[in-house]
């Protein structure tokens, strides 16, 4: 199966040594395509730095909601440089309703504005915020946007798919207990179905571990996993190619 970690967050990792020997595993294991996510200004450039190193890395550069204290003088005007300069998301961004971080919700709106003026698609972090978060889109507008590591409601989908939603599930689908997430992989339509391991930070194989993400979602869909592959495969193509 050729497979393709819609989230992840390779400057994560602590060396360069790390991250050859992540990327090595991952290719072994059929990771053919990635996309890495900013979540900081300082982590932007490393971000960059990776993409022109490894070819299957697709950037994103966004301000997280955890660090929208770090939103100084120009930090948008940044942000925009960066985004001009390759093919990428904006992201990654959004709503933490757990994290107590002022100025989520502006820091939120105006790179969602960006993603609308640039006509990129977003990547969209929300936890326990989920009305708030689909209120910003709803008024912003975004040409796309994916929800990476899905955790709403199976009712709350077909309102974001029609936003434009793309949703992206990872290992928590293979905890059986984790009913709610399973119904919401369930409901999702099959074209815009994502898998991700979020890799270094909750995947301990890295990329590499994203066939048992794959493997845990054939057996809630009652679908082959090499289906499922390709099918998601597709669809991170597709998104990835509204960037360009």
């Amino acid at each position: 199966m050729k497979l393709f970690d819609a989230h992840v967050h390779l400057q994560s990792y602590g060396s360069d040594a790390e991250l050859d020997a992540a990327v090595r595993a991952a290719r072994e294991s059929g990771v053919e395509r990635l996309i890495c996510c900013g979540t900081r200004p300082a982590d932007w450039e490393r971000v960059l730095e990776i993409t022109a190193k490894y070819p299957e890395v697709f950037p994103c550069f966004g301000l997280h909601p955890w660090y929208a204290a770090e939103a100084a003088d120009g930090w948008l005007e940044k942000l925009e440089g960066y985004l001009k300069r390759v093919p990428s998301f904006v992201g990654e961004i959004g709503l933490d309703g757990i994290k107590e971080a002022p100025g989520q919700e502006e820091v939120f709106r105006r790179q969602l504005e960006l993603a609308v003026k640039l006509g990129r698609p977003a990547v969209i972090h929300s936890v326990k915020s989920w009305r708030d978060t689909r209120k910003i889109i709803e008024k912003a507008a975004p040409p796309a946007f994916m929800l990476h590591g899905y955790g709403g409601a199976a009712e709350l989908v077909k309102n974001f798919a029609n936003l434009g939603a793309y949703f992206s599930f990872g290992g928590g689908i293979m905890d059986p207990k984790r009913e709610k997430l399973r119904a919401g992989l369930a409901a999702v339509p099959p074209e815009r179905l994502l898998f991700e391991t979020e890799a270094p930070e909750r995947s301990a194989p890295g990329p590499a571990g994203l066939g048992a993400v794959l493997e845990a979602a054939s057996k809630v869909l009652n679908r082959p996993a090499a289906d499922l592959a390709a099918l998601s495969f597709a669809n991170a193509e597709k998104l990835c190619k509204l960037a360009s």
